[in-house]
């Protein structure tokens, strides 16, 4: 209860006692943790110590929140079921919050828009999915996508009829058909799998190149098939990164 209603003790605030009770247990009602008020910090879970650090934000009721990797600290399980927690109440206050991450999973999840900073500058500016799907330039291509988008050099696989100030291929897994090759037409071999459960991460090297595709579990493919990759309607980039569109 203290740690909530600390804020709002300050001298320059002096918000009435009983406005203060009033106030963290609306906020400990909308964090789900209002039979932990009268829990030492010693007696609460990573999670509920988190909820108690974004209450701390919250029980000011400010128009704009800025939060810097809050979940950064907690395990996959905790931060996924935060991500949802937090997603719930920004809904829930109808406030502006911004959210500092390198998480890409939080950053496509939770936002309705996502501004990408490089070195101190803020290069592209849009809704997850336009971010992912329409990249300024090299940069933000990288940011967002698991696995990673496949940058490779435009004459490594056919890609049809190139922009000519294209340089840089930029593939991801969806504009990537594999299939294991006829005899004498293999562009590939796979190198290893990554089995997920629900997909399969295949690792092909070209040449001296490594592609990372995803696959169907059931895919027939196996380690050490060669293989033939044709490129769908994927990203192009000039030798400076900036983002060509065909």
């Amino acid at each position: 209860y203290d740690n909530l209603a600390f804020p709002l003790r300050s001298p320059v605030r002096r918000v009435p006692e009983e406005q203060i009770r009033q106030r963290v247990t609306e906020i400990a009602e909308m964090l789900r943790i209002p039979d932990k008020l009268a829990n030492k910090a010693t007696q609460l879970s990573g999670g509920e110590m988190q909820r108690v650090a974004i209450g701390r934000a919250l029980v000011r009721a400010p128009q704009i929140y800025l939060m810097d990797e809050p979940l950064s600290s907690l395990d996959a399980k905790l931060r996924a079921d935060m991500r949802v927690e937090l997603k719930r109440i920004q809904k829930e206050l109808g406030a502006t919050l911004l959210y500092v991450t390198h998480d890409q999973i939080e950053a496509m999840t939770m936002a309705n828009r996502i501004g990408v900073i490089d070195h101190g500058r803020l290069i592209q500016v849009g809704a997850p999915r336009t971010i992912y799907e329409d990249p300024d330039n090299v940069y933000v291509a990288t940011r967002l996508g698991q696995p990673a988008i496949n940058l490779i050099p435009r004459d490594l696989l056919p890609a049809g009829s190139l922009p000519a100030a294209a340089a840089t291929i930029g593939a991801r897994t969806e504009h990537i058909r594999i299939r294991k090759a006829d005899n004498g037409s293999a562009q590939g071999r796979v190198q290893w799998i990554e089995h997920l459960g629900d997909q399969n991460h295949l690792h092909v090297t070209v040449g001296e190149r490594k592609i990372t595709t995803l696959v169907e579990p059931d895919s027939p493919l196996q380690v050490h098939d060669q293989v033939t990759l044709e490129l769908i309607n994927p990203l192009y980039f000039d030798s400076a990164g900036a983002r060509v569109r065909a």
